[in-house]
């Protein structure tokens, strides 16, 4: 590779080809280190594994980008890096998307069968199942793909059933009937998390129970008419005057004896659930339909009956409602209930209305057989880990968040009725009806001897085996009969850091912390000794990145029509440019409204630097033909130089020193935003427009043996200054930084890849305030005279001579350094005045006042109206200082160099306000 580049930036041409250069060179893998010396540094975190059926969004890119940048950098400052990417099985999404497959060629899977339906869905994720990772490929993720995992390898699946079994041991699986969510389209329970809730308009049934002695009736109030088939109670508040002389008496269940089937008596009890507010007071009580009726059910022995299917249709065989779904036996109850008389009233009534996440039906509350986690002692330990601080959220709210919702957690359902995830290792008897649990198939049922047994037909919960990620992608429990300390654990747990989204703080985060800090507790330290929470908890530090919305700060939708495609995005602007604009937004907290303008500019940020590098490299050229040596950086450390070195140089290496300090303090407290601005403005505003047009002063080369001892210096330190401004841009623009780092060795560098050299650190470069301090001054001076020249409408190419009013060593700077005034600011000839200046041609800051000499027709009215503007801000500024400096309370805590800062900043701003008010004086009267 030489150092020809071509005119044009085109980031489609270099991305692909480096993308499958670093899989290909399995430049990111990483072997087990044998030395487990905890003093040793690591930094291994998981990819959040994304659904084996999804495709790349916006969130995605975030969280990947982020990681990325925070992987990349901890690989460059030396520390052993191990990203490990996976995908997840999704086994209610990619049933779904299997059985629409199975749908289009006129079968189900009902015709296919279990075992016929796994392979179908084998053969499905083979070949579409890793299209969000292929996707991660060529977007550059540095992950160690040699690790990759999906969560139903043979593998996986063994420690999955592992954990199983041992939670069934230790008593703390068991399995029962209790009120689940129930989505009817995939007729699978779902957990609490995956159920949105709605505010949508109903109605409240009035509905009278006729006494069963013929005295009267009482009216009960429901906003689900149709579960009434399936009532075995009424209930009232035992405090509700209206109906104690009801309790313990008899109704008749309306309709029960529609179409010749038995008339139902149900008993009115007391209950304190019953709120005399709400409705009538009175409420029916369906146990098998209704979480609270079933904790009614449970207090007072009450039967359950179950009246709908697990398609929402009513099944009563004998019932003139059989069959029916539960909106349309809705529709045919009410009409009963008006033709006998039974319906009071019906009102509107705002209903919350739980919809399932994954189809979006209304989720029906149903009694079914399901299989539990107790949550304690899990919740306990999880709990302790972050308040011991062993576990560290940022940003800090979602700490609080996180111990709201565990200390008000419930037993964890973790079984769905579907046929694609992790079966249950449990087999029932047909004799006994006794349930083994086994880590292989039983031949005999242990309680009777029967051979008749059959698999559980339910599956684990995805977020059961995602739970276990931390520590079983690195091998647990190991071989047969060991302590379950494999070398990857030994070595890379606790994970240093989990980046992820708000979203799934509670399906996925929670559940490692508890699956982690109790499984892990078993499993010994590297040294053999007792492992303690500290170190069972499966990472240190939890991020939590924002959401990205739309540029008006609308979450994105695909009902709102404002969803953007990152691919898109990436294919018009290219990978760096995207990777760039989202950084430059993410701070903690904060949601990232992305702006393709943005993107726009961060591309032509790209394309700067593109062509610095082409001007380098062209003086490169020059100074070979010269007879130059020309040696390549190798990326250590520059601390020495010479006492001759020019200004800009020791400037240029003084911020080098400062913003390695500030990028380095950001990344460490995920303000991905100032990092990004500290290397974007030290690349393109420090390095582009000011170094690189500082140094063509110096870059004269000569022949023969009269070479320039300061150009030599010179061009080292530019080619040592891009190089370091390169490595310090990789982790945010890994592309653009590869291509030009391999040209500018040649393709002869001294890594296979920049992301495996050293990250520039502070302590490379001297610090220098004298020199930073002088160029600051200097670069004031240059853009102040370079404002004032357009202001007077100097032509750009004609040089014009300044006076200077200042203090003897910004004299001295002005003096020494007049080839860079007459490059920078066209300066023919800089004068030195002992008064201070004023007039139209002059302007004042707080280190000097400059006139460009130059004449031209005064524009009166609008310098007074410039001097008068100024005078407004620089009068409110004073008047903010005096505030300050006179509160005495402010005075009293405020740091002294805070106190001592804000004085001499409304000195300055004094001073400043009497020149201007002394050039406002001066100009003529209109």
């Amino acid at each position: 590779m030489s150092h020809e580049l071509p005119k044009a930036y085109d980031p489609s041409i270099i991305e692909e080809r480096w993308a499958r250069y670093w899989v290909e060179e399995h430049l990111f893998d990483t072997s087990t280190p044998k030395d487990t010396d905890e003093s040793s540094k690591k930094f291994t975190l998981l990819l959040p594994p994304p659904n084996v059926t999804g495709r790349l969004h916006m969130g995605h890119m975030l969280n990947q980008t982020e990681m990325d940048i925070l992987t990349r950098w901890h690989r460059m400052r030396g520390e052993t890096s191990v990203w490990v990417p996976g995908t997840d099985h999704a086994g209610i999404a990619t049933q779904m998307m299997v059985e629409r497959q199975l749908a289009s060629e006129g079968t189900n899977r009902r015709e296919l069968g279990r075992e016929a339906f796994v392979n179908r869905v084998w053969q499905w994720k083979e070949i579409y199942g890793g299209a969000i990772l292929d996707q991660m490929k060529r977007l550059g993720a540095s992950v160690d793909w040699s690790r990759e995992y999906f969560t139903m390898d043979d593998r996986l699946s063994i420690a999955v059933k592992e954990c199983f079994v041992r939670l069934w041991e230790q008593g703390l699986i068991y399995r029962g009937a209790y009120i689940v969510n129930w989505d009817p389209a995939i007729q699978t329970a779902v957990s609490d998390l995956e159920v949105e809730h709605e505010e949508r308009l109903g109605k409240i049934y009035h509905i009278r129970y006729p006494l069963a002695d013929g005295t009267g009736s009482i009216v009960v109030a429901t906003t689900r008419p149709e579960t009434m088939l399936g009532d075995v109670a009424v209930a009232v508040n035992p405090t509700d005057e209206r109906y104690i002389a009801l309790i313990g008496k008899l109704v008749k269940l309306p309709l029960s004896g529609v179409n010749g089937g038995p008339e139902r008596e149900i008993p009115i009890l007391a209950d304190d659930w019953a709120k005399p507010e709400f409705g009538t007071g009175a409420v029916k009580v369906t146990p098998a339909h209704d979480p609270n009726d079933f904790a009614i059910g449970q207090r007072h022995g009450l039967p359950n009956l179950s009246i709908l299917d697990e398609t929402a249709h009513v099944a009563l065989p004998g019932s003139l409602y059989d069959g029916m779904e539960r909106y349309a036996a809705r529709e045919k109850i009410v009409e009963d209930l008006r033709a006998s008389d039974l319906l009071v009233e019906i009102k509107d009534h705002t209903l919350s209305i739980g919809l399932s996440q994954r189809t979006g039906v209304v989720i029906e509350p149903r009694l079914s057989q399901q299989w539990f986690i107790k949550i304690q002692p899990l919740a306990d330990k999880a709990i302790e880990a972050v308040d011991k601080g062993y576990i560290r959220f940022t940003p800090d709210q979602y700490r609080k968040t996180y111990d709201e919702w565990m200390k008000n957690i419930h037993d964890w359902c973790i079984s769905r009725q579907l046929w694609w995830g992790h079966r249950i290792p449990a087999w029932h008897c047909a004799k006994c009806a006794e349930i083994t649990v086994a880590r292989e198939a039983p031949t005999t049922c242990g309680k009777c001897g029967a051979k008749e047994l059959t698999q559980e037909t339910d599956v684990l919960d995805t977020w059961f085996s995602s739970g276990l990620l931390p520590f079983t992608v690195f091998g647990w429990p190991g071989a047969e009969g060991a302590d379950g300390l494999t070398p990857d654990l030994a070595a890379f747990y606790p994970t240093e850091l989990l980046v992820t989204g708000f979203d799934i703080l509670f399906f996925w985060v929670a559940r490692m912390i508890m699956l982690g800090c109790h499984f892990m507790l078993d499993v010994p330290m590297p040294d053999g000794s007792k492992r303690t929470l500290k170190d069972a908890v499966p990472f240190r530090e939890v991020y939590i990145h924002a959401l990205v919305r739309d540029a008006e700060r609308q979450k994105m939708s695909k009902t709102k029509g404002n969803v953007i495609d990152p691919i898109e995005i990436v294919t018009k602007y290219g990978t760096d440019a995207v990777r760039f604009t989202l950084a430059s937004m993410a701070s903690p907290g904060t949601d990232i409204a992305f702006n393709e303008g943005r993107t726009e500019g961060y591309r032509a940020f790209a394309n700067k630097i593109w062509n610095a590098a082409r001007f380098l490299f062209m003086q490169i050229d020059r100074a070979k033909e010269a007879g130059y040596k020309v040696s390549m950086p190798s990326g250590g450390a520059i601390s020495d130089l010479p006492a001759d070195t020019p200004l800009e140089t020791r400037w240029i290496f003084g911020r080098l020193n400062a913003v390695c300090e500030e990028i380095e303090r950001a990344l460490a407290d995920y303000r991905f935003d100032e990092a990004a601005a500290a290397v974007y403005q030290f690349f393109w505003g420090e390095f582009c427009d000011w170094y690189l047009e500082l140094v063509k002063l110096r870059l004269e080369f000569g022949e023969g043996a009269e070479q320039n001892p300061t150009t030599a210096l010179t061009l080292a330190s530019l080619v040592a200054v891009f190089e370091a401004a390169l490595r310090l841009l990789s982790p945010f623009m890994p592309f653009l930084t590869e291509e030009l780092w391999h040209a500018l060795y040649e393709g002869n560098p001294p890594a296979k890849s920049i992301a495996l050299t050293r990250y520039p650190q502070a302590s490379d470069y001297t610090a220098d305030d004298a020199s930073v301090a002088a160029m600051t001054t200097l670069q004031e001076l240059i853009t102040t005279v370079r404002a004032l020249r357009k202001e007077l409408g100097v032509p750009e190419k004609e040089s014009a001579p300044i006076q200077l009013h200042a203090e003897n060593h910004v004299r001295a700077l002005a003096n020494t350094n007049r080839d860079m005034l007459a490059k920078l600011a066209r300066v023919s000839d800089v004068g030195f005045a002992n008064d201070p200046l004023s007039g139209s041609n002059a302007r004042s800051t707080a280190g000097f006042d400059v006139t460009v000499i130059y004449e031209r027709q005064i524009d009166v009215v609008a310098e007074r109206e410039r001097l008068t503007k100024e005078l407004g801000k620089l009068e409110k500024g004073l008047a903010a200082a005096e505030r300050q400096l006179g509160n005495e309370a402010f005075m009293a805590k405020a740091p002294a160099h805070i106190v001592e800062g804000l004085r001499k900043q409304a000195a300055e701003t004094k001073m400043l306000h009497e020149k201007a008010t002394a050039a406002l004086n001066a100009l003529p009267v209109a």
